[in-house]
């Protein structure tokens, strides 16, 4: 996982579901220079993201279960349209 200032970035699908879910805006979806991995970018511009990062590590967090399958059926859908 790396991160910038205002951007995460993440080539776990779930995780990138779950952040999703959880209301950080997904800005992109990057590729390796090989074409094979793919990276999710999120924004980070209220600094929340280290708490729910804690909060999904610990299975503290509170999502939608429905939103959440439907978050991971969404990415896997940008993944292979590319």
């Amino acid at each position: 996982m790396n991160t910038t200032k205002d951007k995460f970035r993440t080539s776990d699908l779930y995780y990138a579901a779950f952040l999703k879910t959880a209301g950080f805006p997904l800005v992109s979806l990057d590729k390796e220079l090989n074409g094979k991995k793919r990276f999710f970018v999120f924004e980070d511009s209220s600094g929340l993201l280290s708490r729910a990062q804690t909060e999904y590590v610990n299975g503290t967090s509170k999502v939608s279960a429905k939103d959440l399958i439907d978050n991971i059926r969404a990415l896997k859908s940008l993944i292979n349209m590319e």
